[in-house]
């Protein structure tokens, strides 16, 4: 589904120097720093460690801590220079629980209907499985792209319509901060983007994530702008809300 394709062009738009894309990963990288530092727990790990560009690793491996970061797949530049290191794991799961191949066997027709509900279960499970050996879980601005690829996948496979990508983003989003546990995790995650015009109104708001945060505690708030040259949207400015939650 093009995670690894993702990943590069991600890391391509950090030499655009007319987004300030860099400030938020370095506001990323201070607050949960931050965070761990409170906490100075044996071992942490990282939900969607992409590039570890939001992540503050410099601090950490001048620690005793155990590391473990995980992703769909990791950048083999990643994997060179860090797979070696004692204190390092390197893991590649599907952290929504098998929502990839779930959606392969839908566009397949190997499942006639789309049970969205399996889901939220599927990724509970899957961030669950994690916790249970890690004593702080850091979901890094990942949240609100977890559905992305596959609902993408499945509208351009003609397998689902408006209602359910809609209940898809939901059940995903669900299940993955259900899985996190109470009292170690932290979120990080855009939750909102405004698109303003070449005058710069504000032409409309679209939500990034699609579950109710309100129960978790806000600790942090912050705005960016992604390309504003109009290279990552040729009509509209992008800024991006982004939240921090302990959980």
């Amino acid at each position: 589904m093009g995670y690894q394709l993702g990943q590069n062009s991600f890391k391509r738009r950090l030499l655009d120097s007319s987004n300030d894309l860099e400030k938020h990963l370095l506001r990323s990288q201070q607050l949960i720093a931050s965070e761990i530092r409170k906490r100075n727990p044996k071992s942490v790990a990282f939900l969607g460690s992409g590039w570890l560009l939001d992540i503050p690793l410099n601090e950490l491996l001048g620690t005793n801590t155990e590391i473990c970061l995980i992703d769909i797949t990791h950048p083999k530049r990643i994997i060179h220079r860090y797979k070696k290191l004692p204190n390092i794991k390197l893991v590649e799961m599907d952290i929504t629980g098998g929502a990839v191949k779930w959606a392969w066997d839908c566009a397949k027709g190997k499942r006639k209907l789309l049970d969205l509900n399996i889901l939220l279960q599927m990724g509970e499970q899957a961030v669950s499985s994690v916790a249970n050996n890690y004593q702080f879980i850091v979901s890094i601005n990942t949240l609100s792209q977890l559905h992305v690829p596959i609902e993408d996948y499945l509208v351009s496979k003609k397998r689902i319509n408006d209602t359910e990508r809609l209940q898809l983003s939901q059940m995903i989003h669900q299940g993955h901060v259900n899985g996190l546990p109470k009292g170690r995790s932290l979120i990080i995650s855009d939750t909102e983007a405004e698109f303003y015009d070449d005058e710069n109104f504000l032409s409309h708001t679209s939500p990034r994530v699609f579950v109710d945060l309100s129960g978790l505690m806000f600790i942090a708030k912050w705005e960016w702008a992604f390309g504003n040259n109009y290279t990552f949207n040729p009509y509209y400015k992008v800024l991006y809300n982004t939240s921090a939650y302990l959980k």
